[in-house]
């Protein structure tokens, strides 16, 4: 996804789930942002060593969000006979990679809210 080019390099901070869905993410030069999520549908959490056919392409520095088109968590999901959201063709997926990985189901993209830097972290 492009909107998330500006950190090139970044690592999950926090993952916090109250409806909406936010990954908070720090990236170089203590630059912070959120990931939002509204009201997804599902999300699963997996450890990068459980998707090691996907990382020579999905992996950092070659971006770490990514919707997913086909052959993901979501048609997997379509597979099973009572999976009912499955049905609806509008629902999408995306992947955030890092040393955990995150498959979000939503109807939306997320959005991503630049919070500047942390000025406690962040070098004179």
């Amino acid at each position: 996804m492009p909107e998330s080019k500006r950190y090139a390099l970044k690592a999950i901070h926090d993952l916090h789930y109250d409806g909406d869905l936010t990954i908070a993410i720090q990236g170089p030069g203590s630059s912070r942002a959120n990931v939002l999520f509204r009201r997804p549908v599902g999300f699963r959490v997996l450890d990068e060593g459980d998707l090691t056919e996907y990382w020579n392409t999905y992996s950092q520095p070659n971006g770490w969000l990514w919707e997913v088109l086909r052959g993901g968590w979501l048609d997997l999901e379509r597979r099973r006979p009572y999976f009912f959201t499955g049905e609806h063709k509008d629902l999408r997926e995306y992947f955030v990679v890092d040393e955990d990985c995150i498959n979000v189901l939503a109807w939306e993209p997320p959005e991503i809210i630049d919070l500047g830097t942390d000025p406690t972290t962040a070098k004179p």
